[in-house]
């Protein structure tokens, strides 16, 4: 599941515990800036191979949004393969 994946990376990325991650967690209470989340995305485009439209980039509020992008984006084998790598780096 890409929120498993999406939590894994945040919480690596930002030093936050994944039990205290949700899809309801929002972007702006981890990432304490705009270039913070730019950041991010940009993680998200070159590490999962796929471009995040500005319009896209805009609505993403919370993990379960940048979930739901990727689900809907992203083949699940990409997802489980980039979760099993970060998961052995960490």
């Amino acid at each position: 599941m890409s929120l498993d994946t999406v939590k894994v990376i945040f919480s690596q990325r930002y030093d936050v515990s994944t039990e205290n991650l949700s899809a309801e967690s929002l972007i702006a209470d981890i990432c304490t800036d705009s270039l913070e989340v730019l950041e991010l995305l940009m993680y998200i485009e070159e590490e999962f191979s796929v471009t995040v439209p500005d319009e896209v980039a805009q609505e993403l509020k919370t993990l379960g949004d940048i979930a739901s992008f990727m689900d809907q984006n992203i083949p699940q084998e990409t997802v489980l393969s980039i979760q099993k790598k970060l998961l052995e780096n960490a």
